[in-house]
């Protein structure tokens, strides 16, 4: 058997991404491989979580793009990588490791973005972290913006490279001057269709997340930053545009804790990159009661902090969203790798969520397109094309792309080249294209018939982008965008078109990170040929030409949990007085009043550091139940001391789960807490709060484990609940279910009921 010191081959620095490159180029580089998955044991075409476990045992903040020359490339930061690598001398860090892929699940290190040879001479290399390496292609360039931290003074950072292994450069400066309001960790960038970029960052200070407007070259802000995420509640922002709509992406709490830590994504949208964000219930994301649309959480497998996301698309036009988790079974106390997850990203009614709700898988599933239906990337040459009109194809190389097609031909009239054996119906379709002077088109076909009949999309040297379909040499039907003034067709661009039902929806993009320069949509005769790329007058270069069968979405929701009938023999209205059937877990506390339990918080918690709380408690069903109760509690008034009051499922101080919400900070919002302490940091966040909230706790039991399993919801209305990630307490006696007012004097907590549903 492979040792996993021998997996790990130790490249490091630039001399190997130089010879990488260099290999590339003469076209002696390892050739795409077929459809496979990573583990042996997994049926070919599927895959398992953590990706990347050939390569990586740790693999954290994961960012990807698909580079020039047809690989997926994926950069995390600084880590050990390895378990026989933990611990060890500063030297054995990857700074920033590099993995490629031709599929999106067999995966190869090829190194280091950064080394003794290549830091940042504007730090200390041996007293900073480099982390959270965010990819983009811009400029005809590939820009790598990241955190350095270290020493209280973290900022944001750009590297460049011409290759997307490298090697790559730093700029000689911090993007952003160092401040302290906002921690300025996690950077992603997004690029508009009229060329301004946008920077977003920050993590779990007053500051939130911040956006601001970079300048031209993307190396310095311009104007003043605007926070979009609330105050203490958000990191690793990540913006995608769809359908007219920016949709910040970001983690909540917990990113680092196996034992508690939930850390899940959310996500809101807005008419403008700089927001305001607003999630699926309009609620703002900055607002004091910020909101926040679940993308993913845990579930009750044994993944847990899977947070920290950038998405990807495959080739068949499905997105895919990466983050970093833990395994909650881990037995290794010092082992703390995050490795990396990988799962299907479904977009359903106009929200995107991760495998339709059920969130991060844990068994085998479906892999990614990692291959055309019929296509190349011209690492073999022109084979399995044909040519169509006046002229012909040649090859040239370059050291991003490696070997594309080149146009030959001084005729204005198209010249095509087409795959051969297509997909035909519902496809995608799509290439790199660019061209070589200041005349000429060129192009991606969408639909052909012959030399006369065709449907193309085309960039031109003037910066546009055009639609033409063609019947018996006459342009029939046109339309037209146009792309923002800096844009240089000499550079790779990206076209791609997704047909379905006849209609084609064309963009052009820098590297089909869901950020459109332009977007086009034109109807294609169904029986015409699919797929290709087209040139005017020899100028067009083409490289990744390929179809795919489309893929089908996934439009329906997980259902929430189902709430059976009213159980009234264990139901509490308070409206005697009187606690039948109820106990306490420490010291009597609050009362029963005017049809309610009035509770002012105890300054109390269940960490066994100071006074230990109370907790009103009784016993519940067995089997699937759920609990709820009306809670009044002026959330707005209370002072910055973490006071909670809620619902619990307690076994013991340790094993215990309540559901509260809390005020840190300028910010209120709703919480799953976990275990003893009352410190926000590693629990599990859900929607925003208000002074009077409807709290539910699911039970269910693991028919493997015998784990008890709780789902959190709330609601401001009674009727519309949101529901959160899924937490567990132990196998054995079963969890009391009650009540807590705790964590910080200063507000009455008043309940109104405790139901009790199957």
């Amino acid at each position: 058997m492979t040792s996993k010191s021998a997996r790990f081959p130790a490249v490091r620095g630039r001399p190997g991404v130089v010879l990488l490159a260099l290999l590339m180029v003469l076209g002696l580089g390892s050739a795409h491989p077929g459809p496979a998955a990573a583990d042996p044991a997994d049926p070919p075409g599927t895959y398992q979580n953590p990706v990347m476990d050939d390569v990586a045992d740790a693999f954290s903040d994961p960012s990807v793009i698909r580079g020039k020359d047809g690989y997926w490339y994926a950069y995390a930061t600084q880590t050990s990588m390895r378990r026989d690598n933990q611990g060890g001398p500063w030297e054995s860090q990857h700074f920033m490791p590099i993995t490629r892929s031709a599929d999106l699940v067999n995966w190869t290190y090829v190194g280091d973005v950064f080394g003794p040879d290549n830091h940042p001479e504007w730090r200390d290399f041996e007293s900073t972290y480099y982390w959270a390496p965010d990819i983009r292609y811009l400029n005809g360039k590939y820009y790598l913006y990241y955190s350095v931290a270290g020493d209280d003074k973290n900022t944001i950072a750009l590297a460049t490279a011409d290759h997307p292994a490298g090697p790559w450069k730093d700029i000689g400066h911090p993007v952003l001057p160092y401040g302290t309001t906002v921690n300025q960790i996690d950077p992603s960038v997004f690029l508009d269709s009229d060329g301004q970029k946008y920077l977003y960052y920050g993590s779990f200070r007053d500051g939130g997340i911040q956006a601001v407007r970079l300048d031209e070259e993307g190396t310095a802000p311009v104007g003043a930053p605007v926070q979009v995420v609330g105050a203490r509640r958000g990191e690793a922002a990540y913006v995608v545009k769809r359908d007219g709509w920016y949709y910040l992406f970001y983690s909540g709490l917990g990113c680092c804790a196996r034992d508690k830590g939930a850390y899940p994504v959310f996500v809101g949208r807005a008419k403008d990159p700089m927001g305001p964000f607003t999630d699926a219930e309009g609620v703002g994301l900055a607002d004091l009661h910020p909101g926040g649309t679940i993308v993913n959480a845990p579930n009750g497998n044994k993944w847990v902090a899977t947070g920290h996301s950038a998405n990807v698309v495959d080739k068949s036009g499905q997105d895919w969203i990466l983050t970093n988790g833990f395994d909650r079974h881990e037995t290794d106390p010092n082992w703390g790798g995050r490795p990396a997850m990988m799962d299907r990203l479904d977009w359903i009614d106009g929200w995107p969520t991760v495998r339709a709700g059920a969130w991060t898988s844990e068994d085998p599933q479906t892999a990614p397109a990692g291959d055309w239906g019929s296509g190349s990337t011209f690492d073999d040459g022109l084979d399995g094309f044909d040519i169509l009109g006046h002229g012909s194809w040649s090859m040239g190389s370059d050291a991003d792309s490696g070997r594309y097609a080149r146009g030959r031909s001084r005729a204005a009239v198209p010249q095509l080249l087409l795959p051969r054996r297509a997909p035909d119906g519902d496809v995608r379709i799509e290439a790199d294209v660019r061209l070589r002077d200041g005349e000429g088109r060129v192009g991606l076909v969408l639909a052909s018939a012959g030399r006369s009949n065709h449907a193309v999309a085309w960039l031109d040297s003037t910066g546009t982008l055009s639609v033409e379909v063609t019947r018996d040499r006459k342009v029939v039907r046109k339309r037209t965008a146009r792309l923002h003034a800096n844009t240089d067709p000499r550079t790779w661009h990206t076209l791609t078109a997704e047909i379905r039902d006849g209609a084609a929806h064309i963009q052009v993009s820098s590297a089909m990170l869901d950020m459109p320069l332009a977007e086009l949509t034109v109807d294609v005769p169904e029986d015409w040929r699919r797929g290709g790329v087209a040139s005017t007058r020899g100028s067009g270069e083409a490289d990744n030409v390929g179809v795919t069968r489309l893929h089908t979405p996934v439009t329906v929701r997980q259902p929430d949990p189902r709430i059976g009938a009213r159980l009234p023999e264990y139901d509490e209205d308070f409206d005697d007085g009187q606690l039948d059937g109820w106990k306490w877990f420490g010291p009597a506390d609050g009362k029963a009043a005017d049809g309610q339990y009035v509770w002012p918080t105890q300054d109390a918690d269940f960490s066994g550091k100071g006074t230990m709380a109370s907790a009103l408690l009784r016993d519940a069903p067995t089997g699937t139940y759920t609990v709820e109760t009306k809670l009044r509690f002026p959330i707005s008034d209370a002072p910055d001391g973490r006071s909670q009051a809620g619902l619990i499922a307690f076994q013991s101080p340790a094993d215990s789960i309540h559901l509260a919400p809390t005020r840190t900070g300028p910010s209120r919002q709703a919480f799953l807490w976990i275990g003893r302490d009352r410190d926000s940091w590693p629990e599990l966040q859900l929607g925003p709060s208000a002074d009077t909230m409807w709290l539910r706790l699911r039970h269910t039991v693991d028919p493997k484990t015998g784990e008890h399993r709780f789902q959190p919801a709330t609601s401001r209305d009674g009727e519309h609940y949101i529901w959160g990630g899924v937490w567990h307490l132990p196998a054995g006696s079963d969890p009391s279910i009650g009540l807590v007012s705790l964590a910080g004097e200063g507000v009455t907590a008043r309940f109104d009921y405790v139901r009790f549903y199957s």
